[in-house]
């Protein structure tokens, strides 16, 4: 295995990071510093250090949590304002929130020691998520048709799968949007788009990953069969 990929799937830092580590002499194997990217370690074998500290390769942690509204997205606390920490007491080291909605958002989220995936899923955008959007006002046929042809954010075009209407009133109007898009922000520009204020998101589904059976602030660790199919629908083996 390649000595970043086994610093990322340890959890210790994404894939990226885990280059720099090693091109900053950071990293031993076997008590030699190490600076080659693509150095093959044997995880079972070779001892691997980062700044001074073992890395040992643990079967990596994945659950599904649901993130209520007025939460911040985060696992660190805070006398401020409610964070994840409150539902994930003692969390374990070097596991991360990935695709983290906004602080009034609700819906899943992934935590997560694997840095692989973690970054797959939140910088590379590659994973579809379902989001239920409450949008201010009547939003007719066309402007579904508008943003199902998509729009671009900071630089990034963002291409939904499906655009449907769920319900409407004469006030607001309910969507159901398919989209490889982790960031809130980028659906708030979906609203502005169309001239609809976006009152309020939650997602649903994360690829295969659905809320149903979790309750606010709830959680529960994935099935080896979602590992499995969360990570192929992230480009990973």
């Amino acid at each position: 295995m390649r000595l970043q990929k086994f610093l990322a799937q340890a959890g210790v830092s994404s894939r990226r990071k885990a280059e720099a580590l090693i091109a900053a002499g950071a990293v031993r194997v076997n008590g030699a510093a190490v600076t080659t990217l693509g150095t093959g370690v044997n995880p079972g074998r070779d001892r691997v250090e980062v700044n001074g500290r073992r890395v040992v390769a643990e079967a990596p942690i994945y659950r599904l949590l649901l993130k209520p509204r007025a939460c911040l997205a985060t696992l660190a606390a805070s006398r401020e304002r409610p964070t994840l920490a409150r539902f994930m007491r003692d969390a374990e080291p070097g596991l991360t929130v990935v695709a983290p909605l906004d602080f009034p958002a609700e819906g899943v989220v992934l935590l997560t020691t694997d840095g692989e995936l973690a970054q797959a899923i939140g910088k590379k955008g590659r994973v579809p998520m379902t989001y239920h959007l409450k949008l201010q006002g009547l939003v007719d046929d066309d402007a579904i048709t508008r943003l199902a042809r998509g729009w671009r954010w900071e630089g990034r075009p963002v291409k939904p799968e499906t655009v449907d209407k769920l319900a409407s009133t004469e006030r607001n109007t309910w969507i159901e949007m398919v989209v490889a898009e982790s960031r809130p922000r980028a659906l708030k520009a979906a609203g502005e788009l169309i001239r609809h204020s976006l009152l309020k998101i939650s997602r649903v589904r994360m690829g295969g990953l659905s809320f149903e059976g979790l309750k606010m602030g709830g959680w529960r660790d994935l099935t080896k069969a979602e590992i499995g199919d969360l990570r192929r629908r992230a480009g990973l083996a």
